[in-house]
């Protein structure tokens, strides 16, 4: 569970967080407002997620080893651990 922007309660679940983007935000259940994640946390994710998978291809090459492509599946969590779900939210203010 994930701090929301406006009330600061501890409520939005962990995918909500990575599947919430600007024009889909995720919903508070406390306050009823709406927050997103910023695309460039997915981005720095993303990028970690490449630039560890072609170390592990490299590693795979050098050895001669297939196996060490399993590691890419933890280099992605990893990445999403790192940059997506430690990153701030940001709040969605609705004028009226």
């Amino acid at each position: 569970m994930h701090e929301c922007p406006h009330c600061k309660h501890i409520s939005i679940s962990s995918l909500q967080k990575l599947c919430s983007v600007a024009f889909m935000p995720a919903t508070c259940p406390d306050c009823s407002r709406y927050s997103y994640l910023q695309l460039t946390y997915a981005l720095k994710a993303f990028i970690a997620w490449v630039i560890l998978t072609w170390v592990f291809i490299g590693l795979a090459l050098y050895q001669r080893m297939t196996i060490y492509l399993i590691g890419t599946i933890p280099a992605m969590l990893y990445a999403v651990d790192r940059y997506m779900l430690h990153a701030p939210m940001r709040a969605i203010i609705v004028r009226r």
